[in-house]
């Protein structure tokens, strides 16, 4: 009995699956074939055109003011000298060493007061009127690069965000 309801169900499913076959086909009588006329073949009918929307490109804003420190760099420009810091500090020195030993040496210690007192009263004028600034060098987002010259330290390093503004800067 239970091979039976096996063998029952099973022609039972295989009937379901061949009637909803997308295949099913019927027979004609041979006769009823022969006397048709022979057909074009047919050809698979191209499936309709569907418009295609086309999106246009979305517009990205490109903040002309925003930029990205690339590098910063303190400069110190030396100051003129004129001289007057030279012979001053030659002065000086030669007046101090003069002051110093007796005889031999004391012409010597003039000598080396003269010569070292010029040097450091050139390199004192020269540093009285040193420039010292900033660059800093920064890529805005529009690919051009900048550099901005500021005279004061800045509170930011590489890679901050900045907003440049003719020769202004500042954080985003």
């Amino acid at each position: 009995m239970r091979t039976f309801s096996k063998l029952t169900g099973s022609l039972l499913a295989l009937a379901i699956l061949a009637a909803c076959s997308p295949q099913a086909t019927t027979t004609a009588p041979a006769a009823a074939v022969a006397e048709q006329p022979a057909a074009a073949p047919q050809q698979a009918a191209a499936p309709a055109a569907t418009p295609v929307a086309t999106q246009a490109p979305a517009v990205v804003e490109i903040c002309r003011t925003c930029a990205t420190v690339v590098a910063i760099t303190p400069v110190v420009e030396g100051g003129q000298t004129t001289g007057v810091g030279a012979v001053i500090g030659g002065i000086v020195g030669g007046v101090a060493g003069n002051q110093v030993g007796g005889g031999s040496g004391q012409q010597i210690a003039t000598v080396a007061g003269v010569v070292g007192g010029a040097l450091l009263g050139n390199n004192i004028e020269r540093n009285r009127d040193a420039v010292s600034y900033t660059d800093i060098t920064v890529e805005m987002d529009t690919g051009e690069r900048q550099t901005i010259r500021v005279d004061t330290p800045v509170s930011f390093g590489v890679g901050a965000a900045v907003n440049v503004q003719g020769t202004s800067i500042s954080l985003r």
